[in-house]
C-alpha cells in the first residue's frame, strides 16, 4: 500500500512529465513591482510542481530558478475503508501574466497570409500593454491538466476514481475570487483509490 507521502510524490512526478513539460509560460523577473510595464524582461519556462506548498525563492530544489508559474500538488483528505482507500487531492496552479509584450503577437507571413510568426525586431522588444487578459494562459493550461487527467485511467498504477468526478475552478477566498494581478490562481481536484494491505497483530491468530 503507497503511502500518503508516496502518493504526493508519484502525482508531482505524474503531473511534472504530463502537465508542467507540455507547455511553456511567462516566469516573472526579479523586481515584479516595477512600475513601467515595458521594462518587464521575462523568460518562457516549463512551470515546475511542488509537493504540498510553493517554496520562496530562496529555498528552490536546483535547477528550479522560479516558484511561479508552478503546480502544487496537496492532500485534501481521504478515507479509509474495508479494502481500499481514497485519497482526495488538489492540483494549485499558479501563473504570472502583467499583459501583453510584443512577442506576444503574432503577424501574418508576407506571402502566406495562414502562416504566422512572433512579431520581433527592436519595437517588439521594446512593446509592453498592461491590461488583464494574462487569465488566459492560466485557462489555456487548465485545459491541457484536464485532458491529462481526463484521458488516463491511473497516475503511476493508482487508479482515478471515476464516480466522484473531476472538479476545477478559480481560487476563491472568502467565497470570492480575489484579484492578485498579475498573478492568477486556479485549482483542479480529483481523488486516486488505493488498496488497504492492514498488518493488525491481534489478527494474526486468525490468519
Amino acid at each position: 500500500m503507497p503511502t500518503l507521502a508516496n502518493i504526493v510524490d508519484r502525482v508531482v512526478a505524474w503531473a511534472d512529465e504530463n502537465i508542467c513539460q507540455k507547455v511553456t509560460l511567462k516566469a516573472p523577473p526579479a523586481d515584479v513591482e516595477a512600475p513601467d510595464g515595458a521594462k518587464y524582461e521575462y523568460t518562457e519556462v516549463h512551470p515546475a510542481c511542488f509537493p504540498l506548498f510553493i517554496p520562496s525563492s530562496d529555498k528552490l530544489p536546483p535547477k528550479i530558478n522560479t516558484p511561479i508559474p508552478s503546480i502544487c500538488v496537496r492532500i485534501i483528505d481521504g478515507e479509509d475503508g474495508r479494502n481500499t482507500g481514497t485519497v482526495n487531492l488538489e492540483m494549485c496552479f499558479s501563473t504570472w501574466n502583467p499583459g501583453t509584450h510584443g512577442r506576444d503577437i503574432l503577424q501574418p507571413v508576407d506571402g502566406d497570409p495562414a502562416t504566422y510568426q512572433e512579431w520581433s525586431g527592436s519595437e517588439a522588444e521594446t512593446y509592453f500593454k498592461r491590461d488583464a487578459e494574462g487569465w488566459r494562459g492560466l485557462w489555456n493550461w487548465i485545459d491541457v491538466a484536464l485532458r491529462a487527467i481526463e484521458s488516463t485511467v491511473g497516475i503511476d498504477g493508482m487508479q482515478i476514481d471515476r464516480e466522484k468526478g473531476v472538479r476545477f475552478g478559480p481560487m476563491k477566498e472568502d467565497e470570492g475570487i480575489p484579484d492578485y494581478y498579475p498573478f492568477w490562481f486556479a485549482s483542479i481536484t480529483f481523488s486516486l483509490n488505493r488498496p488497504i494491505v492492514r498488518n493488525v497483530k491481534q489478527f494474526d491468530e486468525f490468519l
